[in-house]
Formats: structure tokens, C-alpha cells, sequence
């Protein structure tokens, strides 16, 4: 088979790029079904791709081109490095591409989910670490409610209803021990077998419901609502309890008891009732906090997201200083969701042309930027919080990495020569798979001169641990036209940044906030 290198270097980029056609994957196929050579040079450009990924490069520092014999393709060197995981495992000599489907990942494979368990709802919950929230996926360790309510659902079915204070120590997605505290379990046929300890005892759950208390002492309480329970001893023979059964476990023992002994339980709809009236309050919170910001003079724009509806296609400049109604966005495509609370609206990113267009001219020595985002998942190499068309002079980028970094962007010379003048900062890694669906507070800020970019995630500033040209001074900059979660006129073609995810709240200021203002904002605003 004869070959035409130049177009199969562009077919080999556009499938590392994940965009090519069902016509144009069959005759990439045709090449590495037919020649060793394409094969090798698949192979070399794959370990390219994904070395230069590796090593932390975006296509904003560093572009290559692969010609076709017209001249008319532009490619950047690195793409996304999407499909080589799966490929380069089943690429040999006699092995042939295979298109991904739909619910299979594109890219180098994300880092798995290391929880066992997931907070669901909360009703006055107060923790010891004060960084859990609902919808948080809990790994192994213990856990310590300080007061409150809260539901946990384990990843293996079982559901249970918590009450503070109380400590319970998750084991994995089926097993976990009581080592104080008051818990209602809820555990479906799915999950039968689910086991938890308390003072000695392992109490193994046949599918049922059921209720375990752990006092001060070296005993607890047990109570079966329905279904079966086996309790084992430290003597190891099992007991058996159904439903309104009750024991005492003292020291290892296992004692059959009355039930009126046996205190009240919290059910789950005990949590979500109480989480309703916890949520409103959260809610109106954030409300009067939100109209007291949009007073600071400092403020560029300011987009609250309230009040949403499916006809709405503008989003309203709710800042009272400044430019007012001009500063308002476009929505394009983007769908309106429920928000950080029931009765707050957002806006819901996912197709490839769902965004929110703005132009806001100007030019500033300092930028604060801050939005509440639900990230789902980082599908893309980068993916976009707010980006401005193309990338001209001193204009800003501001984007989440594929393995959860935030990136912030610019150039004096935008364009022109982005691997000499781009001045990028990563932060240091801070979203896994297993925060998606959480509500975070992302907020980057910047200052004319050298080493004045900060990055923060709830509050909490995070490290800038990589970049390019960092020891470069940033100039006055710009904004212009631009797109909240996409990128409308990208440097190079076909290159997508969509969000996959939700934004309730963004903010532009025309200063550098500080630590505390920021930290006011996450404390203002979370869930």
C-alpha cells in the first residue's frame, strides 16, 4: 500500500485529537491493517502525544504543524492525548485501532475513585474536618460528627442515618464500625452482607433494617426494625434477630433484651426533613450576602444566576458600579439547572456549544475571577472556566486541566510566539473523580508584575507548582469578547474546551482580593 505520509500524520493526530470522521477512522484503520511503517509511525507519534501530556504541556506552549499536500492542516504537536491509553494496550504488529464507545474514556485514564461511601444529606451536621459537604465521597478512616443529622450511602447499597455526636469508621463500601454514636441502617437486597462492628461485635446484615447505639461504655444497643441481623460475638457463635428484636452488646457479648429499652433512632427522613430547613437557611445566607456584593465598586461584573427559566437567554450584570446591562452575557445553548440549593438556579454545561458569551472591554494591572462550579467530569485536556476568543495580547485564560489543575494564562505578545512569552501558572492537583458532582468555589487572581497569580479552591489558596516563562512579569490585561465554560474562536481548529459541569455564580473583580475576602466569599456561599 503506498503512502501518502503527510495525510497519514494528519489522520494519526485527528484520532489523538478525538475528531475524526467514520470515513476518515476506517482509512487510518486501512493504513495500520496494511504497513508496518504506518504502524511505526503511529507509534512514535502516540509516545510523543502522550510524553509531551506527561510532562504537564498544554497547546498553548508549544505547537507543531503537520502539512498535508495542499498546506491547508495545522495541527498542534500535542493534542489531547485522547485514546492512547486504550490503543497503545492493544496496538501490535497485527492489531488494528478500535473507535471508543460512548461510555468509554477517550483520554489517559483519570485517577480512580478511592471512596467507599458518599454524603447525601445533612441537618445541622457539624463535622470535625470542617472540609465535608454534601455530595462529598468519603474514603476509608473514621469519620467524627460533631452534631446534627447526616445520611451516608455506602457504595455498595446499605444507606444509613447518622447522629452526632458520633464517630463511625468507614472499612469499605460494605463494612464499617460503630465506635460511638446513634445510627439507623437502611440495607437493600443488593447489599446484604453489609457488616458493622460495635464493641466487639459484628453485625451482619441479611437485608433489613435496623438501629445500633454506642454509648460512653464497652456496650450497645441493638434494634431490628425488619428483616434479619446476625450477631457474632467475641465467643463466635452467631444470634440471629428479626424484626423487633433487640440485644445488648457488652464486651463482646451478645445479649437478647427488651425492645423498650431501646431509645429513638434517627431515620433518613429525619435528615432530609432537616436538611430542607438547613438548605433554606444556607440559601437565604447567600442571598443577602450576594446583594451586599454586588454594592463593591471593585467589582467589574457580577452574575448571581437567580431566577433563571428556559426562556431566559441573557445572563444579567447584576454589579451596581460599572458598565451596568452591557456587561451582560449571552447564553448560548447551555441549560438551566437546579444550583447549589433547591430553589437557586445555574446554568449547565455540556454539548460542545453550549456557553455564555460576553464582551467586556478594558484594561486592568490586577483581576480577581471566582465562580461556584459543579465539575462532573474534566473531559477534555483543558476545559474551560472562562476563556478569551483566540488569544490575543495581555487577553486571559482561565481552565481546568484533564487531571485537575487549574490554569491561568496570558502573553504580552498573545499568539505570536506562545512558547517564548506565554506566561502560564498551574496550580498544584486538586479535583479527582470522586469530588464530581460537588459544588467548589474556584478563584484565581492576578497582578501586574512578577509572581502575582494565586489560585484558591473553597476558600483555601493552593500552590502554583508549575508553569511556563512564571519568572516573566505580567502586563495590564484584557478581556474583550470571551466565553464562560467553551472557547469560541480557538487558536488552532477543532480544538474543544467544553465544561462539563454547572456554574451558579461568577464574579470579575478589578483588584486582587485578598485571602481573607476570598475566604469570606467560600464562607458566604457553600452549600
Amino acid at each position: 500500500m503506498e503512502i501518502d505520509s503527510d495525510e497519514l500524520a494528519w489522520l494519526i493526530q485527528g484520532y489523538l485529537d478525538q475528531r475524526l470522521s467514520d470515513e476518515e477512522f476506517e482509512a487510518l484503520q486501512a493504513f495500520l491493517r496494511e504497513s508496518s511503517e504506518a504502524r511505526s509511525q503511529y507509534s512514535d507519534m502516540a509516545r510523543l502525544d502522550a510524553g509531551l501530556s506527561d510532562a504537564g504541556l498544554g497547546d498553548e506552549s508549544n505547537v507543531a504543524a503537520f502539512p498535508t499536500s495542499s498546506g491547508k492542516r495545522n495541527l498542534n504537536g500535542w493534542a489531547v492525548a485522547a485514546a492512547v491509553a486504550v490503543v497503545m494496550a492493544f496496538l501490535t504488529p497485527l492489531a488494528l485501532l478500535r473507535r471508543p464507545s460512548v461510555e468509554e474514556p477517550l483520554g489517559p485514564q483519570m485517577a480512580e475513585v478511592s471512596g467507599v461511601a458518599v454524603i447525601t444529606a445533612e441537618a445541622g451536621a457539624v463535622w470535625e474536618n470542617e472540609d465535608f459537604v454534601t455530595g462529598m465521597a468519603l474514603e476509608p478512616g473514621p469519620i467524627i460528627l460533631k452534631e446534627g443529622l447526616a445520611q451516608i450511602d455506602f457504595f455498595g447499597g446499605t444507606s444509613i442515618s447518622l447522629s452526632g455526636p458520633a464517630k463511625l469508621e468507614l472499612v469499605n463500601g460494605d463494612t464499617a464500625i460503630l465506635h460511638a454514636g446513634i445510627l439507623k441502617a437502611d440495607v437493600p437486597p443488593a447489599a446484604r452482607g453489609f457488616e458493622i462492628r460495635a464493641v466487639d461485635v459484628v453485625l451482619e446484615d441479611l437485608g433489613t433494617s435496623f438501629g445500633l447505639s454506642v454509648g460512653g461504655s464497652n456496650e450497645a444497643d441493638l434494634i431490628v426494625f425488619d428483616g434479619e441481623v446476625r450477631a457474632t460475638g467475641l465467643d463466635g457463635s452467631p444470634m440471629l434477630f428479626f424484626g423487633s428484636d433487640s440485644a445488648l452488646f457488652d464486651s463482646g457479648k451478645v445479649i437478647r433484651q427488651s425492645a423498650d429499652k431501646i431509645g429513638n433512632f434517627p431515620d433518613i427522613t429525619d435528615v432530609i426533613a432537616g436538611s430542607g430547613s438547613r438548605e433554606e437557611a444556607r440559601y437565604a445566607a447567600w442571598r443577602e450576602s450576594s446583594l451586599d456584593r454586588r454594592r463593591d465598586p471593585r467589582l467589574i461584573a457580577y452574575y448571581d444566576f437567580e431566577n433563571l427559566t428556559a426562556a431566559t437567554r441573557r445572563l444579567r450584570n447584576k454589579a451596581l458600579h460599572g458598565e451596568g446591562l452591557e456587561l451582560d452575557g449571552g447564553i448560548v445553548g447551555a441549560r438551566v439547572a437546579s444550583g447549589r440549593w433547591g430553589r437557586k438556579t445555574s446554568l449547565d454545561f455540556r454539548a460542545e456549544g453550549d456557553r455564555v458569551r460576553f464582551n467586556i472591554p478594558g484594561e486592568w494591572e490586577a483581576l480577581t475571577f471566582y465562580a461556584w462550579v459543579r465539575v462532573d467530569a474534566l473531559d477534555r485536556q483543558l476545559n474551560s472556566l472562562f476563556l478569551t476568543d483566540h488569544f490575543d495580547a495581555n487577553e486571559i485564560h482561565w481552565q481546568l486541566s484533564r487531571s485537575g489543575h487549574m490554569h491561568f494564562a496570558t502573553s504580552p505578545m498573545g499568539a505570536v510566539d506562545i512558547p517564548e512569552h506565554n506566561r502560564r501558572f498551574f496550580s498544584e492537583e486538586f479535583w479527582d473523580p470522586s469530588m464530581s458532582g460537588q459544588w467548589l468555589l474556584l478563584a484565581v487572581s492576578a497582578e501586574k508584575g512578577v509572581g502575582k497569580v494565586k489560585s484558591y479552591v473553597n476558600g483555601k489558596p493552593i500552590e502554583i507548582v508549575n508553569g511556563t516563562q512564571t519568572h516573566k512579569p505580567l502586563q495590564a490585561m484584557r478581556i474583550g469578547k470571551a466565553d464562560l465554560g467553551n472557547w469560541s474562536e480557538p487558536i488552532w481548529e477543532q480544538t474543544i474546551r467544553t465544561l462539563n459541569g454547572r456554574i451558579d455564580e461568577f464574579a470579575i473583580y478589578s483588584v486582587a482580593l485578598s485571602p481573607e475576602e476570598i475566604a469570606q466569599i467560600y464562607e458566604d456561599g457553600r452549600p
